[in-house]
C-alpha cells in the first residue's frame, strides 16, 4: 500500500502510529511524506500532520532538515490541524536563531488573536516559551502577553498560561 492510501485508509491514532513507524523504518520516504503535508489534497495534509506529531515525538531529528519549510508553511493559510500539529512538532525542536524571531511573532499573534483555537494558542504558548528560554526580553514580552489574555480566555489557556508563567519566572 502506498503512503497516500495508508493515510486515507483510516483516521485513527493507531493508523498514525503505524504510518509513523513505517516512515521511521524507511519504508516510506520522509521527503514524500513531507510533500503531502505541503501540497497534498485535503484531507492528506491534516492526516499527515498528525503522523508528523507522532514522528517528532519518537525522533525529532527526522524533522530537523525541514524546519525552515515548516515555518514558511505555518505562516501560510492552512487547515487548523496542520497548524496545530506543526506548532506541536516545532515545540520539540531546537529552533535555529534565524527562524526564532518570525516564529516567536507568529506565536504571540496567535495568543493575542481571540479567534485562534485553544489548541493553537496552547502550542503557540509552549513554542514561544521554548524560543524565549534564555532571552530575558522575550520572556518578559511573553509573560505580559499571557497575563493580558488570562481574564478573557478559556480554562485551557489559563491552565497552560499559569504553567508557562511559572516556568518563565523560575529561570
Amino acid at each position: 500500500m502506498d503512503l497516500k492510501q495508508a493515510l486515507l485508509q483510516e483516521h485513527s491514532k493507531a493508523n498514525a502510529v503505524a504510518i509513523a513507524s513505517r516512515i521511521l523504518a524507511g519504508e516510506y520516504s520522509f521527503e514524500a511524506f513531507w510533500e503531502l503535508i505541503k501540497h497534498g489534497e485535503p484531507p492528506l495534509p491534516q492526516r499527515a500532520s498528525w503522523v508528523l506529531d507522532t514522528i517528532t515525538e519518537a525522533d525529532p531529528a527526522h524533522f530537523q532538515p525541514y524546519l525552515e519549510e515548516a515555518v514558511a508553511l505555518l505562516l501560510k493559510p492552512n487547515h487548523n490541524a496542520v497548524h496545530r500539529n506543526l506548532l506541536k512538532a516545532l515545540g520539540r525542536m531546537d529552533i535555529p536563531e534565524a527562524l526564532q524571531g518570525e516564529l516567536f511573532d507568529y506565536c504571540i499573534n496567535n495568543l493575542l488573536n481571540p479567534r485562534s483555537l485553544p489548541a493553537i494558542q496552547a502550542f503557540s504558548m509552549s513554542l514561544a516559551a521554548n524560543i524565549a528560554d534564555g532571552i530575558p526580553e522575550l520572556k518578559e514580552e511573553l509573560a505580559l502577553v499571557i497575563e493580558s489574555q488570562m481574564d478573557f480566555n478559556t480554562a485551557a489557556f489559563k491552565a497552560r498560561g499559569r504553567r508557562i508563567l511559572s516556568l518563565l519566572r523560575k529561570s
